[in-house]
């Protein structure tokens, strides 16, 4: 064999070894972030949905359908990286996807305005400003954690981010896109899951309970 054709049969036997233990540490991290996040889900109320989205090395999702106030029902999913497929990682990865968890909630009452919480400069912000000329948003010129910034529409938004200042200290960094809207699902949160591997998943959900004005249950130590 030629220099070239060595590359290519050293290359195969590099991306077909990669994706062998990158199926394994995807599947047993899958695991165990579900074994990290069942605690904090059934804060919300008793799952009476878990299911795998294609396997464990890819992700899952669990639903509360009666979930406790302030929440009428919530669906919580943890995504993964496509570990397995070496050029595709590296793509996402320069493309800042990461493992993400994303919470999707059904509000016992309607919130009285909207507000989207992204990274600053977000390019979902100039469609909201294009899309929203009977019922405009607004940028809020205010200082919030790990360079987040936010758009309004409605009423009370120095309260709606008063109530989820907790939140965004705690997790901003991790957080991809924070959306509160008056249409189900009211709530939309996108948050990297390295921001909360460290604590207790109940610790997150607590936070976000109080946030919308539920009862903090006590965390386990």
């Amino acid at each position: 064999m030629d220099l070239g054709q060595t590359i290519v049969v050293y290359l195969g036997i590099f991306l077909i070894l990669w994706y062998g233990v990158a199926s394994v540490y995807n599947r047993r991290l899958g695991i165990r972030t579900y074994r990290w996040l069942q605690p904090g889900v059934s804060t919300l109320g008793k799952i009476t949905q878990a299911k795998w989205i294609g396997s464990s090395g890819s992700g899952a999702r669990i639903g509360v359908a009666q979930a406790k106030p302030p929440f009428r029902q919530a669906e919580v999913a943890f995504l993964l990286e496509t570990r397995e497929l070496l050029p595709l990682w590296l793509l996402n990865r320069l493309r800042g996807i990461r493992d993400s968890l994303v919470v999707r909630a059904h509000l016992r009452s309607v919130p009285q305005g909207e507000l989207e919480i992204l990274p600053q400069g977000h390019s979902r912000f100039n469609d909201l400003l294009a899309d929203s000329k009977q019922n405009p948003w607004t940028m809020l010129d205010r200082e919030l954690p790990a360079g987040l910034q936010a758009a309004a529409r409605g009423r009370n938004p120095d309260s709606m981010l008063e109530a989820a200042k907790a939140l965004l200290t705690e997790v901003g960094p991790g957080i991809r896109r924070f959306s509160l809207a008056r249409t189900a699902p009211h709530l939309i949160l996108d948050v990297r899951i390295a921001q909360l591997r460290s604590e207790p998943s109940e610790r997150f959900f607590n936070l976000l309970t109080t946030a919308f004005g539920g009862d903090q249950e006590p965390t386990a130590s």
